[in-house]
């Protein structure tokens, strides 16, 4: 009769040893190069250990200035917002020789992630990590004010330095890099080698941001990451567990996982003449696939002086639209700052925590209406003499504005793959709207947002890995 009931019901004691064994690792990475002012690229082979690999882990790296002046006020650091995001350019996960997760301008799209954590983690943990500066304050006139940087020389300082114990220290997680660790744990015991890429950013003016008064003399502009390296987790299950997986994997039906791929879609928005209103359709493909969200990034041509490439720029009267399926996904163009707020806090799986004024457009960028702006003039970088920094306004003001569309079928909390929205056979169509048009109080829009504008559209698709008689094999959903 015992031998019949269920476990719930049976008076003896039953063995339920759910018991795991976890050894980290440090992987060197096999190669790295770096070509200053051109490209950086690391691989790491992997060591295969444990029965899966753990989502949990981070890439870690130094980055190194070698003409950094203390006596002559010449320093550098790295953007306020974001940090050495700035740096990374692609990643790219490889299984037995097969291409299973991959994510292009990866530091920007990583730098929308940081924005959906509260205010005093991007404090306290990601200014430590990523070696950004959130941190503000509002003056006794009410207007917006950046903390100042630690002066350069001085411990905690987000300089850009020289030397081993100096240099600024980087730590990424590698759920951030390979959006599949967001779904699943990549089993070590498939045929073949685990190879993880990193492409890098090598130009100054895409990823430092210079401080102090001395000015960087042609031809020091001139940085380098130094050391990149993995800290990543592998977990063995007790026998019971880790019998049934390799039994699993590698028997004719096997085991198939969902997973999330970013894909990168760039276009461009033309620019337009005073007065003037222009609609641009981007074909963004991916008919007959399952589609999670979207995240846009828009960048006009000049080089943001504190965010450099993690800015977004809010274009002034810009609406946008999605067509999927022949539909449209909002019942109206959305063209209004809160409402857009508010679909990227939904696309997001918390609230997006933007500093004030870097979202929407505050006041009228022109030189005759500075009491418009909420932001103060002036920002302390590091530095040896304690020098201002103008140009606040310009360089954040308006510049945070990411956009997120949604297209999970129900909002039930933190998203996954199987609540994607299947797209027929019509590709997906971004509509964007810009009007080059008076603003109301009669100011003319700005220069820059009547300029050509860049945008970089990073689609949430399912994809499904199919681990079965010892290999994997990677299928679009």
């Amino acid at each position: 009769m015992d031998n019949v009931l269920p476990n719930v019901l049976r008076t003896n004691a039953v063995d339920e040893n759910q018991s795991t064994m976890v050894e980290s690792i440090i992987h060197d990475a096999e190669s790295h190069v770096w070509y200053s002012e051109n490209y950086g690229k690391t691989r790491f082979l992997l060591q295969k250990k444990g029965d899966v690999l753990a989502s949990n882990g981070t890439l870690i790296w130094k980055v190194n200035w070698s003409a950094e002046d203390v006596a002559n006020d010449r320093s550098a650091t790295v953007p306020r917002l974001g940090g050495a995001l700035s740096m990374v350019e692609n990643c790219r996960m490889y299984y037995g020789g097969k291409l299973v997760s991959e994510l292009r301008n990866a530091g920007r799209r990583i730098a929308i992630d940081e924005i959906f954590t509260p205010l005093d983690h991007q404090v306290e943990v990601a200014d430590v990590k990523l070696g950004s500066n959130h941190q503000y304050f509002y003056k006794a006139d009410g207007s917006l004010q950046l903390a100042p940087d630690i002066a350069m020389n001085t411990a905690g300082t987000r300089e850009v330095r020289n030397g081993t114990d100096a240099n600024l220290e980087v730590c990424v997680p590698l759920k951030e890099l390979v959006p599949m660790f967001k779904d699943i744990l990549l089993p070590t015991a498939l045929q073949g080698d685990i190879v993880l890429e990193i492409d890098w950013n090598a130009r100054w003016s895409d990823c430092i941001v210079e401080g102090g008064t001395g000015g960087v003399p042609a031809g020091e502009n001139r940085f380098s990451v130094d050391r990149p390296r993995l800290h990543l987790d592998y977990i063995t299950f007790n026998n019971e567990v880790s019998e049934a997986l390799r039994d699993e994997i590698n028997g004719d039906t096997g085991k198939t996982e969902l997973y999330r791929q970013a894909v990168l879609v760039n276009s461009q928005l033309p620019a337009i003449a005073n007065g003037e209103t222009t609609t641009t359709d981007v074909e963004l493909g991916f008919s007959n696939r399952s589609v999670m969200k979207l995240y846009i990034q828009k960048n006009v041509s000049a080089s943001n002086p504190l965010l450099r490439n993690l800015a977004c720029d809010g274009l002034l009267q810009e609406e946008y639209q999605l067509v999927v399926n022949n539909k449209l996904t909002f019942d109206r163009n959305v063209n209004v700052v809160p409402e857009m707020y508010s679909y990227l806090n939904q696309t997001g799986d918390a609230q997006a925590n933007i500093i004030a004024g870097t979202y929407d457009q505050v006041g009228v960028a022109t030189a005759g209406n500075v009491a418009l702006n909420a932001f103060s003039d002036s920002v302390l970088l590091p530095s040896n003499a304690g020098t201002a920094t103008t140009g606040v306004r310009d360089a954040l003001q308006g510049k945070q504005r990411w956009v997120g569309i949604n297209l999970a079928k129900t909002r039930t909390g933190q998203d996954t793959p199987q609540n994607a929205v299947q797209v027929g056979q019509n590709n997906m169509v971004l509509r964007y709207t810009r009007s080059a048009t008076n603003l109301g109080n009669g100011e003319s829009n700005s220069a820059y947002s009547k300029s050509v504008v860049q945008l970089n559209v990073w689609v949430e698709c399912v994809k499904a890995v199919v681990m079965r008689n010892g290999k994997m094999e990677v299928v679009d959903m």
